[in-house]
């Protein structure tokens, strides 16, 4: 595990960008998710503080940073997680199977009430086809992985540690990331961003039937399992990152929002255009360095910088 280095990729540096602006036009639209994504960001961004200030100050629990350390495996992961969500959508389809469901990973901030694209009837109402793409895709995509997947994991984590330390409980650490200690705090890790993933779509209503007023229950289990499916194979399964996961999360807000309403935005001008430049730019970027990029993909376990 790469330990020498703190991450940064250019990536990252521009998603994080393009959803600063999102948050900025929704709240200059005055809608209710403006403030909402605003709050979730803020209270990632003191998660992940408050974990990194108490791993400095001695702190034992797992702690890894799910960023890509270059531009090669960031990119390549950005389209491996594009990839993933596509082909499990097109097996789900082919073979009936139901395995997939957008709508398990439905925006957290409501645009609307009910299912589908009643979700965002204040946003449709508020602005075009290019802002509600930008917003939905990109900018919540990025947020909530930000969130769900870096800053709800590491307290998650640190809670963890706390809960074995007040119960006097110690499983060893030696085995490093695979030891007692930190399968323990992964695991309460994952059980805390689950748990605040649910809550969270609980209180605006996102699965809420209009038809009957009550909650569809097994869509939370969907969204469960989908935030514990993802985190996994962010830090364990591979340790494909955020990167990954931002591709998976924005391909399944795309396929959420329907094929007619991205093709409308993508065609856009300027704005379509400049996102289609953006994302022609990382597929010539990837074709220009495949070699590198190949070999970054071999290696692609061993991504993470992590305190010890």
């Amino acid at each position: 595990m790469a330990k020498n280095n703190t991450p940064f990729n250019v990536v990252i540096a521009f998603l994080i960008a393009f959803a600063l602006f999102g948050l900025y036009w929704l709240q200059r639209l005055g809608l209710d998710a403006g403030p909402a994504y605003l709050w979730l960001l803020m209270i990632g961004a003191i998660f992940l503080v408050v974990a990194v200030v108490a791993k400095m100050s001695g702190a034992d629990f797992w702690f890894e940073v799910p960023i890509d350390k270059n531009n090669e495996r960031s990119v390549l992961m950005f389209f491996f997680g594009v990839f993933c969500l596509l082909f499990l959508s097109f097996i789900s389809k082919i073979t009936g199977a139901n395995i997939y469901q957008p709508a398990a990973m439905a925006p957290l901030a409501s645009f609307g009430i009910g299912f589908g694209n009643q979700t965002f009837a204040a946003l449709s109402a508020a602005t075009s086809p290019f802002w509600i793409f930008f917003i939905i895709v990109i900018s919540a995509a990025v947020i909530e992985e930000l969130v769900l997947g870096f800053g709800f994991v590491k307290m998650g984590s640190l809670l963890g540690s706390g809960t074995r330390n007040m119960l006097k409980l110690d499983f060893g650490n030696s085995g490093g990331e695979h030891s007692g200690n930190s399968i323990w705090d992964f695991s309460f890790a994952m059980i805390f961003s689950m748990l605040l993933f649910a809550i969270l779509h609980f209180f605006n209503n996102t699965y809420l039937d209009p038809t009957t007023g009550k909650m569809v229950w097994s869509l939370f289990v969907w969204a469960a399992g989908f935030r514990l499916v993802l985190n996994i194979f962010i830090y364990k399964f591979g340790n494909f990152g955020l990167s990954w996961s931002i591709g998976v999360h924005a391909t399944n807000n795309a396929l959420y929002l329907g094929g007619a309403t991205v093709l409308a935005a993508l065609t856009t001008f300027p704005g379509g255009i400049l996102i289609d430049m953006f994302l022609v730019l990382l597929i010539f970027f990837l074709i220009l360095s495949i070699k590198r990029a190949a070999k970054e993909g071999m290696d692609v376990s061993k991504d993470f910088w992590t305190f010890d």
